[in-house]
């Protein structure tokens, strides 16, 4: 067995089906089942170089502890974040006559490897000492061949967010290789996308409701149903039906003004948008300072105290283009907000 140092996992676990397809998005986000054990692999940052049967993965170690003690033991909650991550045919193989030219994205369902292998650690080893013998890796196996989700072309250029109920069997050790084999029983996909000052991916600051909704992929949902609001409203919210739970969409007198973020602790998926320098809900004040600079306005919470911040960056000096971080008295981002002018409201439309 020859490994490749490689990082598709993201990509290859998108595809284990047991009837050889994927749920789309559905109603309702995606979240751990119950008590299930759960695992979460976010390699948006990663490339893939070669492609081969066989391909070697890097987690951390607890990661790895997680698939061998829940081996065999019920559903495994086992969520991936991805995107476009696999080079043109040109960039990965270098014989002219199977190459389609540059920017041609690689065939995924002929090119996907079959199994999905990573180096135990030392700690793990020694831990996992009576199920893994002398393994030295531990690999996957799925028990039908890959398959992408039909509406796969959907998401090709966006980050995705899939939430995945898997089944393992036991533990098998051979050549010093651990394999167990797994089963997708179900999965959600929820599309994400870069936020910016500008917008969010494929969605622009001054679009109106109807562009936003030929611009997102899932349905969105307006405040404007609610009974307290009507039709006529000037300023209501849209938010995808389908997930992030914490992304809305403001809309001021027919166009979007701002896009929201809020932290929600029983939904992964809103934790997993970034800013187009890499912030999300969950990272800390320092963590804002050190990717905004110098540049930031620091000025008190309204409502929960000095010890809480707004951290605003404007794109230029009129202050008409930015970004609105705000902060709990434990200093950690609680919601970030983008767009015009808008981002400074402190009590929605008002």
């Amino acid at each position: 067995m020859r490994f490749v140092s490689t990082t598709i996992f993201v990509v290859i676990l998108a595809g284990i089906t047991g009837n050889g397809h994927l749920a789309a998005a559905q109603d309702g986000n995606a979240n751990t089942t119950g008590n299930a054990p759960y695992v979460l692999f976010d390699l948006r940052d990663d490339v893939v170089w070669n492609l081969n049967h066989y391909q070697i993965l890097d987690p951390d170690a607890e990661t790895i502890s997680t698939l061998i003690t829940y081996a065999d033991q019920g559903p495994l909650n086992f969520d991936l974040v991805l995107q476009s991550i696999v080079l043109p045919y040109c960039d990965v193989r270098f014989d002219p006559a199977i190459c389609d030219g540059h920017g041609i994205p690689v065939d995924w369902l002929n090119d996907l490897p079959q199994t999905l292998c990573m180096e135990i650690p030392a700690s793990v080893a020694l831990e996992q000492a009576s199920k893994l013998k002398d393994a030295k890796y531990l690999c996957l196996e799925p028990r039908e061949n890959l398959v992408l989700p039909d509406n796969w072309e959907h998401y090709y250029d966006l980050q995705t967010y899939l939430s995945q109920r898997v089944e393992t069997s036991a533990i098998t050790v051979a050549d010093g290789i651990a394999i167990i084999d797994i089963q997708v029983l179900d999965a959600i996909n929820t599309p994400l996308s870069i936020l910016s000052p500008d917008g969010y991916g494929p969605v622009e600051i001054g679009m109106t409701d109807d562009q936003i909704r030929a611009h997102m992929i899932t349905p969105m949902t307006s405040s404007r149903d609610d009974n307290l609001q009507t039709e006529q409203s000037t300023c209501y919210d849209l938010q995808p039906a389908s997930g992030p739970n914490g992304l809305g969409f403001m809309i001021r007198d027919g166009k979007l003004a701002r896009i929201s973020i809020y932290a929600d602790e029983y939904d992964i998926a809103t934790s997993l948008i970034r800013t187009d320098r890499g912030i999300t809900v969950g990272n800390t004040i320092d963590d804002v300072r050190a990717a905004y600079g110098k540049e930031l306005i620091d000025q008190e919470n309204d409502y929960e105290g000095p010890d809480s911040r707004y951290l605003t960056w404007w794109t230029d000096k009129t202050e008409t283009s930015g970004i609105r971080f705000e902060t709990g008295p434990d200093g950690i981002v609680s919601a970030i907000h983008a767009g015009g002018r808008s981002i400074t409201l402190i009590e929605g439309c008002a």
